[in-house]
């Protein structure tokens, strides 16, 4: 075994080592498991891998297999295996690492590793699970083998390797068998690289599985006796799976197809349907592998044979494996010689359809999948798609016709009424298939299939799927076809003119490039109806009324879907037209947002498919041309200019809160407004906002619906901001400039600084900033005293645009707003604080980039300029560790948390040093405020620095923190603690209390203790869950032999119980004689409950007297039914006394009064007190309440 450690190939193609050593971790954790061959199999792992190490080589696959190679040779002598344990995990690890190890070493060592697996393999003894691992082996050695090793004609070669592979593969034992043919299957699957793309183990594999195939046909036909034919059978069923394994890998050589269909259709003609099955999946494997030229001719005879095997109608085993050829023969066809597989789906369906009249289920949804397929699949979209005056556009229509009529005649009878649901599948997925060439033919299935979900009385079940085959026609065909062959008929309707409201949500979902023009002449008319309707009502609020406005939102919601890329856009979308829909916006609000989607959506769907990134279909291009679109676009964008003034007029008389939805209509539009209308718009929004704003100063002019005129102007400002021409960039920073130092107005100052925001969003915008970079400082540096609070957001988020464009000759702006972002990290806002630590982050990567800061000496002994990097950006940072007020040291430590986690691996390790000695240093301070931050910053300090730093200064950073280890207030104690509890688990329990001072050391004790505590509580735990685990391996077992806990809970039922939990059993008194256990009426001795002893005083308490010896009983008392007046009294107070029904079925029964109830279902219980009469040992209690149902009958 010398040889076979040479060192590993590079240049093979190993699997990642990582995967091996996954799998191998999972053998090693059965270390200790009860199973023996998984313990097994893990101490043998155990020893190769400690062998290994003692040797001096590393763990690698080519280590591995070595080892294990030598382990399974050392198990075997000649033809015997003498430890099969051994061998067997030997076996089962070379199967695990044999794909990881070198493909060179297995080439060369490819006669040495095969004569040792040899033995296994041949010796019919041995245990399955054994030559299943050493399958696996060998399979992973023969992938391994290129086209030259397989030109090998020795005793000792990958072909001879693959005729006893074969022979496995006729193994009695199925999981042997099982995994040989699999082993084939990925063998043949993966061909070494050669010319040719056909494994060269194919030819060898084919012939012999087709020779023994013929060979078991011809001894079956020879051979009478059942028990003969039982073993050919069995025989002829494993080599058909070996052939099926064969046939999908793609791997069936061409010149042997004729002869295996000859010996298949041989075996189809047999009585076991086993065989037929199994015939049939090997058909199915040959045809879905048929990718090269084939003889037509014997296709179809092929095809007919098959066809003529055809089974009973209810025969579930056979029948759906004969569809499944059937289809993927056809598939294959269609493939190879797509005309011609179109021309006999005619001929194909009917027979498939046959099967749909089945009664079994598994039948019907089988051929009705297989009809589907051969529609689908069977004829190419390239054919649909030729235009007309071809031969092949009038093949395909005919195909059409013939299925349409097929569908409507034959398949909608009686006769297949049972498979309603699986006919309107086919039905869908024919329509979704012709699309547009649909039309006229499948007309007829629409009107039944909208007969049927439109009759309420029929009560169609399968009304979600009818729905979805209109759908898919309104899709495919348009909603004018679909609406003309099922009219909505909302206005007049009749028994013979049903009305079909249910139709309008289904075209608002799937109406897609139709006519715009058809919307306006038939479907919005109706709208006026009903509003007529409405308004001439004497009551508006009736349900009547109610329904009518429901149908009118229904048909505007319409209204996008036909604006989704119309085909009609120049005619339909007229001047009228645009005045009615301008009038319903300034009239009704409630029809703002749809109309809004609608205009919205004519420009988005006509640029989206005039982007060259959309894939665009055939149906649609021959529905809406590229070119269209443009012009589509063009078109609008010549009326753009006037549907923004409209727009502009309809975002100012809207509430601030809902015109969300009219701003993204204005900015659709300014897409594709020209410059020149887009340059009159501005300044005439810009002349308005200076009006405003002139108004405001002498008095506050509000709009209707309570927002300032300005703010509104400048929100218009802020959405052409983007967009604005070049010529125009003076007039918008001028604004921006006097709006962002209004000091009383923060609308104006916050809607100024998103102006730059929204200039990033466009590479012209950020052009404009970075043209006006200087000026764009000044003023944010001027306005840092007077902007608002409320500001500060949108204030930092132009900071960072600005800070993006700034160049790296004059980085002075960073100096001079780092003491703001710094107070904005204590900002009360959520927002303001996310933005600032960003902005820190940027201004770190733009020092880190390197520049010049001009002006940052602030002393004459300074330098005037100096040069960025991390290191001077940090002390910039940590200048304002020098402040006087707590609250800026508090903000500039955590703003140096923030940027040491972020820059800690960029930073010198002197410099960070230094920072944590100078912020530790903080921890001492007595403001509570500037604690808390260096607290933070210790946390952070024990997260992203480097363990060895940390170790160094620990002693030191422990004595100043745990000066707060003792205050409750702001949760110090709480956070002391989760820091040591953390640096105990990163140093250790025994450094920490050696660092932390001696007066303190309790806490760490504390600590030791509380996990202790924890630990013994998860133990605990997971105790009581092992106890409650079930002892017995059913709740048959349970139920039967578990006695002890029937004995339990028999016991807790009587209430007397020992200390064990069984019940307690008493003798009763027997007199003088002892009782007798083996006596049949002992159990009548035996009592659960205590016997009572009467006494005197018992005596006593009993109504009776003694008169001459004798007892004299007291019959001053009457019965209750003797004291009754009548019968009917007693009858009534039987009635009164008898218990009710109550919550939960519980049998109430009463006490004294006619409220007072109790819910067991025993017999009454004791009097209670009369009411005012309170018991010496009683509280006096909250009366109950009378129960009461919850619902009304």
């Amino acid at each position: 075994m010398e040889n076979l450690t040479q060192p590993e190939d590079n240049s093979s193609a190993v699997l990642d080592f990582d995967e091996l050593e996954l799998k191998l971790s999972r053998c090693r954790t059965q270390i200790n498991s009860k199973l023996d061959n998984q313990r097994n199999l893990a101490l043998i792992l155990s020893a190769v891998e400690e062998n290994i190490v003692n040797q001096g080589n590393n763990k690698t696959p080519i280590a591995y297999f070595v080892s294990f190679l030598a382990l399974l040779d050392q198990s075997v002598s000649r033809d015997a295996v003498v430890e099969e344990k051994v061998a067997t995990a030997a076996a089962y690890f070379l199967d695990i690492t044999v794909p990881f190890t070198a493909k060179s070493l297995l080439r060369q060592e490819f006669s040495a590793i095969l004569t040792k697996l040899a033995p296994i393999l041949t010796n019919q003894n041995v245990e399955a699970l054994l030559i299943k691992s050493s399958i696996g082996a060998l399979e992973g050695l023969i992938i391994a083998q290129d086209s030259q090793q397989w030109l090998n004609t020795s005793n000792v070669s990958p072909k001879r390797a693959i005729l006893g592979m074969l022979e496995l593969s006729f193994d009695p034992r199925p999981k042997v068998r099982k995994r040989a043919q699999d082993a084939i299957q990925r063998i043949l699957s993966t061909p070494p690289a050669s010319p040719s793309p056909v494994h060269p183990a194919a030819n060898l594999c084919a012939e012999i599985a087709c020779k023994k195939l013929a060979s078991l046909l011809q001894l079956r036909s020879g051979s009478k006796k059942s028990q003969k034919n039982k073993e050919h059978n069995s025989s002829m069923i494993h080599t058909l799976q070996l052939i099926t394994a064969i046939t999908s890998a793609n791997s069936w050589p061409t010149s042997q197809v004729e002869p295996l269909c000859d010996v298949l259709l041989l075996a189809s003609k047999t009585s076991d349907e086993f065989i037929v099955s199994s015939a049939f999946g090997a058909f199915d494997g040959l045809f879905a592998s048929m990718s090269n030229d084939i003889d037509l001719e014997k296709f179809t005879a092929i095809l007919q044979i098959i066809i003529d095997l055809k089974p009973s109608l209810n025969d579930t085993h056979i029948a759906v494996a004969w569809l499944a050829v059937i289809a993927n023969a056809f598939l294959a066809l269609a493939k190879l010689l797509p005309q011609t597989a179109v021309s006999k789906v005619p001929s194909i369906l009917p027979l498939v359809a046959e099967f749909i009249s089945s009664e079994s289920k598994d039948i019907y949804s089988s051929a009705s999948q297989s009809f589907i397929a051969i529609l689908c699949e069977g004829i190419p979209d390239s054919l649909l798609t030729i235009h007309a005056g071809q031969e092949v556009y009038e093949l395909v229509d005919d195909v059409i016709s013939f299925v349409a009529q097929f569908v409507t005649e034959e398949l909608f009878s009686i006769k297949y009424q049972h498979a309603v649901s699986s006919l309107i599948e086919i039905v869908t997925a024919a329509v979704s298939k012709f699309g547009n060439r649909a039309n006229p033919d499948f007309l007829g299935a629409l009107e039944v299939v909208g007969n049927w979900r439109t009759n309420e009385e029929f009560n169609f079940p399968h009304n979600k799927k009818a729905e979805d085959f209109i759908a898919t026609c309104i899709a495919a065909m348009g909603p004018e076809v679909v609406l003309s062959t099922l009219p909505l008929n909302l206005t007049e309707t009749s028994k013979e003119r049903p009305g079909r409201a249910w139709l309008l949500p289904i075209v608002r979902d799937n109406v897609r490039l139709a006519s715009l023009k058809y919307y306006q002449n038939e479907i919005l008319p109706v709208v006026s109806k009903f509003e007529t309707l409405i308004k001439n009502s004497q009551d508006p609020k009736s349900m009547q009324c109610k329904v009518f406005q429901t149908i009118i939102d229904q048909i505007w919601s319409i209204l996008p879907g036909f604006c989704d890329l119309t085909t009609d856009l120049e005619s339909a979308f007229t001047d009228e037209f645009a005045a009615y829909l301008a009038d319903k916006l300034y009239s009704e609000v409630g029809l703002r947002v749809v109309i809004c989607k609608s205009l919205k959506t004519l420009i988005d769907s006509n640029m989206v498919y005039t982007d060259e990134a959309t894939e665009v279909s055939a149906y649609e291009t021959e529905k809406l041309s590229i070119e269209g679109a443009k012009q589509n676009i063009a078109f609008l964008a010549s009326k753009s200019s006037n549907i923004l003034s409209m727009l502009f007029n309809v975002f100012s008389s809207t509430v601030p809160e809902s015109r969300g939805f009219v701003l993204d209509t204005i900015d659709a539009f300014l897409r594709i407004v020209p410059a020149a209308d887009l340059e009159n718009s501005f300044n005439k929004v810009c002349a308005l906002l200076k009006q405003a704003i002139d108004e405001e100063g002498e008095q506050q002019s509000k709009l209707e619906n309570g927002q300032l005129l300005s703010a509104t102007m400048m929100d218009l400002v802020v959405a052409m901001a983007k967009y604005v021409p070049e010529s125009s960039l003076n007039a918008l920073f001028s604004i921006l400039a006097t709006a962002i130092k209004m000091e009383s107005n923060a609308l104006m100052q916050k809607r100024s600084y998103r102006i730059i925001t929204k200039l990033s969003e466009t590479e012209s915008g950020v052009n404009a900033i970075k043209q006006f970079n200087h000026e764009l400082q000044k003023i944010i540096l001027e306005t840092a005293e007077t902007t608002s609070l409320s500001c500060r957001p949108a204030r930092l988020a132009a900071m960072q645009e600005i800070l993006a464009t700034v160049s790296s000759d004059d980085l002075s702006f960073i100096p001079s707003i780092l003491q703001e972002v710094i107070m904005s990290t204590k900002d009360v806002n959520e927002k303001a604080r996310e933005i600032s630590y960003s902005l820190l982050i940027q201004m770190g990567r733009v020092m880190e980039k390197g520049g010049v800061i001009p002006n940052a000496g602030m002393l004459e002994n300074e330098d005037a300029v100096k040069q960025a990097n991390l290191t001077e950006y940090f002390t910039m940072v940590c200048a304002g560790l020098a402040a006087q007020s707590p609250h800026m040291i508090s903000a500039a430590i955590t703003a140096i948390s923030c940027i040491v986690y972020e820059f800690k691996d960029e930073l010198p390790q002197d410099v960070l040093l230094e920072i944590v000695s100078t912020v530790e240093l903080f921890l001492t301070h007595n403001s509570r405020e500037i604690a808390k931050a260096a607290i933070g910053f210790v946390k952070v300090e024990i997260l992203a620095l480097p363990q060895d730093l940390i170790q160094a200064n620990l002693s030191q950073m422990l004595a100043k923190l745990m000066k707060w280890s003792h205050e409750h207030k702001g949760h110090f104690k709480t956070k002391v603690k989760h820091i040591i509890e953390r640096l105990i688990r990163k140093f250790g329990v025994e450094a920490v209390e050696e660092a932390i001072p001696v007066e303190d050391r309790k806490l760490v004790a504390n600590i030791k203790k509380s996990r202790s505590r924890a630990k013994k509580k998860e133990a605990g735990a997971e105790a009581d869950k092992a106890k409650n685990d079930p002892k017995f391996m059913s709740a048959f077992e349970e139920a039967v032999y578990d006695s002890e806990s029937e004995d339990e809970a028999e016991g807790n039922n009587n209430g007397a119980s020992n200390g064990k939990g069984q019940p307690e059993k008493f003798i009763l008194n027997t007199g003088d004689e002892p009782l007798d256990l083996l006596d049949r009426q002992a159990l009548a001795h035996i009592s659960s409950s205590k016997p009572k002893k009467f006494s005197k005083k018992n005596i006593k308490d009993h109504d009776f007297a003694m008169k001459n010896g004798k007892f004299v009983i007291n019959e001053s008392s009457k019965s209750s039914l003797e004291s009754a007046e009548s019968g009917i009294d007693a009858y009534l107070d039987a009635v009164k006394q008898a218990p009710v029904r109550g919550q939960k079925n519980k049998l109430k029964f009463k006490k004294t009064k006619e409220d007072d109830w109790s819910d067991s279902e025993d017999a009454p219980a004791a009097t209670r007190p009369s009411k005012g009469v309170r018991d010496s040992k009683s509280k006096v209690q909250k009366p109950k309440q009378k129960f009461k149902a919850r619902k009304k009958l």
